[in-house]
């Protein structure tokens, strides 16, 4: 794949507790990508987890002496019906992120080109994450979710602000964690 890399290593949670994140940020803006696309869009939520410590030390040294991820829970609720979908976006203040899939139920992930010209997005590749499994995924790509009605997608990610994503996948790989 060329926008996202499944990693073969764990994230041990620990003690981690849904109930003690905070909202930190919502999104609900469509933005330019995903308005030629179908579906029916729908924001998701981003909260805030109390202590980070436990989850960065997981991460190689090399990285972390780049720069220090934010550590967020992403909440998405999706609603009781049909082809609900989180619309084609990039991330804003994110690069890349190391995304550690809670709870899956199947959801498609998307990526596109953007044809500048035509204002349209086109079709790349896609994966479909299960419970348990980490990704890392280029978030300056344009990508869409596509949901499973009515069930909740929950997923720990490491949020890089700085470093692209292909530095963050070369230091992964130089540390067997890939």
């Amino acid at each position: 794949m060329k926008h996202a890399e499944k990693l073969e290593f764990d994230i041990n949670l620990g003690e981690f507790k849904f109930e003690e994140c905070t909202l930190h940020r919502e999104y609900t803006k469509l933005q330019r990508y995903g308005r030629g696309l179908s579906g029916i869009a729908f924001g998701s939520e981003t909260k805030y987890i109390k202590d980070v410590d436990h989850f960065l030390k997981q991460l190689p040294k090399q990285l972390l002496d780049i720069e220090v991820p934010y550590v967020f829970l992403l909440d998405i609720k999706t609603p009781d019906q049909d082809c609900a979908v989180l619309p084609a976006h990039i991330d804003i203040n994110k690069t890349c992120g190391i995304n550690v899939y809670l709870q899956a139920n199947g959801e498609v992930t998307k990526f596109y080109n953007w044809d500048a010209d035509t204002r349209l997005c086109s079709y790349v590749e896609e994966f479909c994450a299960q419970p348990g499994e980490v990704w890392l995924m280029n978030n300056q790509q344009p990508h869409s979710v596509d949901l499973v009605k009515g069930l909740q997608r929950r997923i720990l990610t490491y949020s890089f602000v700085k470093t692209p994503y292909n530095i963050v996948l070369e230091i992964l790989n130089a540390n067997n964690q890939r």
